[in-house]
């Protein structure tokens, strides 16, 4: 049997957010909480996976299995890099 942290709902949202590049400011916006909240909330997982730094508690994340990779998402909204076609035409 492995170890799986217990966190809140709440917890693994700003988690996942964090994981995906946005900055604590940015997730209480997504969450619609004070960004106060959503530092105590990205604590709260950082204390939960036994992680010493936010990076760290990305990087448990992944390890235990909470979180999983996603997609890359560039600007065209495709999971490939923009070509030419998707350049806007100048008027």
């Amino acid at each position: 049997m492995t170890w799986q942290p217990l966190l809140t709902e709440n917890e693994l949202t700003a988690l996942r957010l964090l994981a995906r590049g946005l900055h604590h400011t940015e997730i209480a916006k997504v969450l619609k909480v004070r960004p106060e909240t959503a530092g105590r909330l990205l604590h709260g997982a950082q204390n939960g996976l036994r992680a010493r730094t936010l990076p760290h508690t990305v990087a448990r994340g992944y390890e235990t299995g909470i979180i999983q990779p996603g997609p890359l998402a560039y600007p065209n909204g495709h999971g490939t890099p923009p070509t030419p076609d998707d350049r806007q035409a100048d008027p």
